[in-house]
């Protein structure tokens, strides 16, 4: 790790192209880690690498006298790093300001349009519990619809949580079933 170091007293262009994609590597695997936990991005980290590393490249030499080379390189990385999303905060900011009024009304017909959808899908899937099995629109209306959880499920129906699965897993596809019956005769 440490021997590539040395290469940023020499001009880089000057270097071997196997020598470039090494030093490059290196430098990748000494701040992806880093970079990555910061922007959770991965093609903005290697953006961000990649500019770092030329920030590194062009003021090497002139960092070589300091005692911690690796720390500097860490937090030129870093400072880069919080540039980019400085950068991407301000162009979002400027970017959706002048839209809004746009995009009110473009919300409005999509958030009616989608209500429309959601109440016709929840219909749909009301009449299709509906004909399935009693103890099978009892787990699915308990698990989907109230959102109780597995241990509240089991303590209410007196089931055993394996029971539980197993019975969950059969209504879901007795229910798939139902609209794969229903989907394919249309």
């Amino acid at each position: 790790m440490e021997q590539w170091f040395y290469f940023l007293q020499k001009p880089f262009g000057n270097l071997d192209t196997t020598i470039q994609k090494l030093i490059y590597n290196s430098y990748y695997q000494f701040v992806y880690k880093d970079i990555y936990c910061m922007v959770y991005d991965h093609s903005l980290t290697e953006d961000i690498i990649q500019d770092s590393f030329l920030k590194v490249i062009s003021n090497g030499p002139k960092m070589l006298s300091e005692t911690n080379i690796r720390a500097w390189i860490k937090q030129l990385t870093r400072n880069t790093a919080l540039d980019h999303l400085r950068r991407l905060k301000r162009d979002r900011q400027v970017l959706v300001e002048p839209y809004v009024n746009i995009s009110d009304t473009v919300l409005n017909k999509i958030s009616v349009a989608s209500e429309v959808e959601i109440k016709e899908r929840d219909n749909l899937l009301h009449r299709a519990i509906a004909e399935l099995k009693l103890e099978y629109q009892t787990i699915l209306l308990l698990f989907y619809i109230e959102g109780k959880s597995y241990r509240e499920i089991c303590q209410e129906l007196h089931l055993t949580e394996q029971v539980l699965t197993q019975r969950l897993a059969r209504a879901r596809k007795k229910l798939r079933q139902h609209f794969l019956r229903k989907w394919t005769d249309e």
